[in-house]
């Protein structure tokens, strides 16, 4: 989670101009943070409105969810994330969606901590659920704007986080729910994160060069 590998290579940032990315990009995580967020937990919809502004596609699906009504919202979610005979048909949750890979949540919990991102106790339980992943990256492009002495610490987590965690699972997810259900709301909110998240990721990576450091 730092600069320096112990191998001796160094990375640093090179042509990222956070003050023209980063704003966008903070608020774009935030939004789809709201848009996969359990609408039994929370009512985002005035929250996406007020979002509207983003680009053209991502702005379709923050005044449809904004728009649509709540009951609906909520059976829909259910139906794919959280319930089912045999548990949901879609896990929302990238500790069930990787087969309980062994050592996923705790490495989760172990960037929340080590970043201070703080879980609401009602959240605690579920620290790998899809909405929370994208607000932690929300909270490290914040994070970012902010600057200081530790702000490449904190762009070096957001692409060392999306390449552990999101990009390693997001783009099954998507699959999954566009199988069970084809063009439905949700497909469609997950397959335009899909898009933004690999797009994202390979845009930070392409801002991390490495330098090979001589052994002490």
């Amino acid at each position: 989670m730092s600069g320096t590998a112990a191998s001796g290579v160094t990375r640093r940032v090179v042509n990222r101009d956070t003050a023209a990315t980063v704003a966008l990009r903070c608020l774009c995580y935030a939004a789809f943070s709201e848009l996969l967020a359990s609408p039994h937990e929370v009512d985002v919809r005035a929250g996406l409105l007020a979002r509207v502004g983003l680009g053209d596609a991502l702005d379709a699906l923050l005044t449809e969810v904004g728009n649509a009504d709540l009951r609906q919202l909520q059976t829909e979610y259910s139906g794919l994330f959280e319930v089912g005979s045999e548990g949901p048909p879609v896990p929302i949750r990238e500790d069930l969606q990787t087969g309980q890979r062994a050592g996923t949540r705790e490495d989760v919990v172990r960037f929340y901590d080590y970043f201070g991102y703080v879980l609401d106790e009602k959240f605690s339980w579920q620290p790998d659920h899809l909405s929370l992943e994208l607000e932690f990256m929300h909270y490290l492009c914040f994070r970012e704007t902010e600057g200081g002495a530790d702000v490449l610490s904190y762009q070096l987590a957001q692409v060392d986080f999306a390449e552990r965690h999101l990009v390693r699972w997001v783009p099954r997810f998507a699959a999954e729910v566009a199988n069970h259900a084809p063009g439905s709301l949700y497909a469609r909110v997950v397959g335009a994160l899909r898009d933004f998240i690999e797009e994202d990721f390979a845009w930070q990576a392409a801002t991390i060069a490495l330098d090979n450091q001589p052994s002490p």
